[in-house]
């Protein structure tokens, strides 16, 4: 089998999967497929699955290079702006795939950062909109992927492109088992710790609850969860940020000033009170140097769900048994965690 057969094969399989499993597309409804110039072969898979499924899908194609220069040459009342065509789309979506563009993730250098931000500012009406259409949607986390890959995760587009599309054929219904049992042990208001090699984090959950397992139901439409990333899965909750201390060593994190190989947190009655980094001080300095003040608690628990996803292919809080913590506005993460939950291990040397 060719190079192209087999990828079109691969791109076949989790077309199929998440028009049928993710967003439950029945014949005769209404899917929209948004692509930029990377995401088009998947695309076409995708209009063609939901086409056997007599489903009627559409098309929209946005051009990196044009993107590029119409941020540059829009003016600045308008940027970031959505329009009422694009409104009266989503309230005639029933299922929307949304295979982003290079040039909107956090690596991409042909937008400064405030470029960026500015010409993305749509973003929360654009969920608030889709949300009152009670659209289903997905997001394919590969998308993001550009030509600064290789140098942060020291593997190709395709490659890391491949294995996140691969980990999007993972069993979604034992992932919302597991999500579901792993939910029912973080009550609110109990103690946890997370302990790695030489170090040890305690805090207390503060309730709220948020599962990522891949499928779009009833239940997440009404609770304004309607889109979803795809590959999968995590379980998030809330922490109280003063109950936080300790420290908690993580493994290497990605984050928008690049890739930190390793490092420690220490928090002392909620505030992060320092960091450190053998081989990536620079840029865990600059990231605590660009978070503001309020960032600087630790105010989230994550743990991973995929059993397909591997550690270090861009997702790593998705991961089976990473256990994550969010501060900085990074979720740090770590493969080789034991979590416990009020008295109960829920995740043991990394394993689930």
């Amino acid at each position: 089998m060719s190079s192209r057969s087999s990828a079109d094969d691969l791109y076949r399989k989790v077309a199929r999967k998440i028009l049928v499993e993710s967003l439950s597309v029945k014949k005769g409804e209404s899917v929209t497929v948004e692509t930029w110039n990377n995401g088009l072969p998947f695309a076409r898979q995708v209009v063609l699955e939901a086409r056997k499924m007599g489903a009627i899908p559409l098309t929209i194609f946005e051009d990196e290079d044009t993107y590029v220069e119409g941020v540059h040459k829009t003016p600045k009342d308008v940027l970031g702006k959505m329009g009422k065509q694009e409104y009266k789309l989503l309230s005639g979506t029933d299922a929307y795939v949304f295979i982003p563009g290079p040039v909107l993730g956090n690596f991409s250098h042909r937008l400064a950062r405030g470029e960026q931000l500015d010409s993305t500012a749509y973003g929360e009406s654009w969920y608030k909109a889709a949300s009152k259409a009670r659209l289903r949607g997905v997001r394919m986390a590969f998308g993001y992927l550009g030509e600064e890959t290789q140098a942060i995760l020291g593997k190709s587009v395709e490659v890391v492109a491949t294995h996140q599309l691969k980990a999007a054929l993972a069993d979604y219904k034992s992932i919302r088992k597991t999500a579901k049992k792993l939910s029912s042990e973080l009550a609110d208001g109990s103690r946890g710790t997370v302990k790695t090699p030489g170090s040890k984090l305690t805090f207390q959950l503060a309730g709220k609850i948020e599962v990522e397992d891949g499928i779009v139901d009833e239940g997440d439409v009404g609770s304004e969860n309607n889109i979803c990333y795809i590959p999968p899965g995590y379980v998030y909750s809330e922490i109280d940020p003063e109950s936080v201390s300790g420290s908690f060593t993580f493994s290497p994190t990605i984050t928008r000033f690049g890739l930190i190989k390793d490092g420690t947190l220490e928090f002392r009655d909620g505030q992060l009170v320092a960091w450190r980094s053998k081989s990536s001080s620079a840029a865990l300095g600059k990231i605590t140097a660009a978070a503001a003040e309020k960032s600087r608690r630790a105010t989230a628990l994550l743990v991973g769900l995929n059993p397909l996803l591997g550690y270090g292919y861009g997702l790593n809080a998705n991961s089976a048994g990473v256990v994550g913590i969010r501060v900085l506005g990074v979720n740090f993460t770590t493969n080789r965690a034991s979590l416990s939950v009020a008295g109960a291990t829920l995740v043991a040397h990394g394993h689930l």
